[in-house]
């Protein structure tokens, strides 16, 4: 069991929540797998400066691994924070509800991987954020970063908000170059990296070292 977090939205958490399933199946049967999002807003939503159709978050995984199970507890229409979107439909997300979702799949795989909303401090309600989700169900977390100018910064605050929840950052996943804008070159981002493992005691892994980890533990 794992959770796929990230220093923001849109770095990549999807996509990583993807290769990790897949390397997972290299290891297990497939159907012993699932893919859990607590919290989806922006369903069947429209990029708000544009006209760009976006599928759900388990949406993409559906499209790109049909034979994996999928499951989402909250879904809401507006792309915002949880805290929110679940306002404009006058839900309270409660945690409680989401730790008996997962306690229940539990019971029917071996593997699931748990997919947050946007960053950490991202609020849920008026009183949570989705690193106290990450806190109730227990579970090592990886964290994606981008490599992109500002990503010490955002990830060492990321690090240190986790740390203060009592959470177990396991890695931090780089993102792809080419998914984020205004990509660093080499020699500065191999010196950014090299600065967030420094401070943070935590290393930059491969998704492949992330599952090794995660079934020798």
């Amino acid at each position: 069991m794992i959770f796929i977090t990230a220093t923001d939205t849109g770095v990549g958490k999807t996509f990583f929540s993807q290769k990790i399933i897949e390397a997972i199946a290299q290891i297990i049967d497939r159907r012993d797998i699932a893919y859990y999002k607590p919290i989806q807003c922006g369903k069947d939503a429209k990029e708000l400066f544009g006209n760009i159709f976006y599928e759900a978050d388990y949406q993409c995984i559906e499209r790109a691994c049909p034979d994996i199970d999928t499951y989402c507890t909250y879904e809401f229409d507006f792309p915002a924070s949880p805290d929110y979107a679940s306002s404009l439909e006058n839900v309270i997300i409660d945690i409680n509800k989401i730790v008996q979702d997962f306690e229940k799949l539990k019971q029917d795989y071996k593997f699931i991987v748990v997919e947050g909303a946007g960053g950490l401090a991202v609020p849920i309600n008026s009183t949570e954020m989705i690193s106290d989700v990450a806190k109730a169900l227990n579970l090592a977390t990886v964290l994606i970063t981008k490599p992109v100018l500002g990503t010490i910064n955002q990830t060492l605050l990321s690090i240190e908000h986790a740390k203060a929840k009592g959470l177990h950052i396991q890695a931090l996943i780089l993102a792809e170059e080419d998914s984020v804008s205004e990509a660093m070159e080499a020699a500065q981002l191999e010196a950014s990296l090299n600065s967030i493992e420094r401070f943070s005691g935590i290393k930059f892994r491969t998704v492949a070292e992330v599952v090794q980890a995660r079934f020798i533990s």
